[in-house]
């Protein structure tokens, strides 16, 4: 049975409005998704470009021996604090002579300073690592510390006092 209403459903299911919205629906759904993809492959190209590796702190191994009184621009010098293990006294080590440009090795001349314990008539003797710097008076403090380098127990702000590396 056919009534009169059918036809008029028909025509409503074909006008220009529902196949407009149709349209629109689709476009909006596949600009979407061609945004996706661009936002897809910006990511990704990023992901894919190396990351360059910047160093918290370098601590120069190699001191540079053409120019004794310049520091590389990218070293900074970084001051730790000292910390004392057992008595006091036996680590403290008194400034007794400086020889500038005392001590040879491996054809460069290096300051030789003697030391001797506060408690104790021992005496040693090292050589300067960070030539350029300030020497020591005679009667500066030094620490000795586990790698066998001297290092200043008071420094001055301004200028770092040299440390020395002792003679085995």
């Amino acid at each position: 049975m056919i009534t009169e209403n059918d036809p008029e459903r028909a025509e409503n299911e074909n006008s220009p409005a529902v196949t407009l919205a149709v349209i629109f629906i689709v476009l909006f759904l596949l600009t979407i998704c061609i945004l996706g993809v661009k936002l897809l492959s910006q990511l990704m190209v990023s992901r894919q470009t190396p990351t360059q590796v910047v160093p918290l702190a370098e601590i120069p191994t190699d001191i540079p021996t053409d120019i004794p009184t310049a520091m590389p621009v990218n070293n900074f010098p970084i001051y730790l604090p000292v910390i004392l293990s057992g008595s006091v006294s036996e680590q403290i080590w008194k400034v007794t002579n400086i020889n500038n440009l005392g001590y040879e090795l491996d054809g460069q001349r290096y300051d030789l300073a003697t030391f001797q314990r506060i408690d104790s008539q021992n005496t040693a003797e090292a050589y300067c690592i960070d030539r350029g710097w300030d020497i020591p008076e005679i009667g500066a403090e030094y620490l000795l510390n586990a790698e066998g380098i001297f290092v200043p127990l008071h420094e001055p702000n301004a200028d770092p006092i040299q440390r020395f590396l002792k003679i085995q």
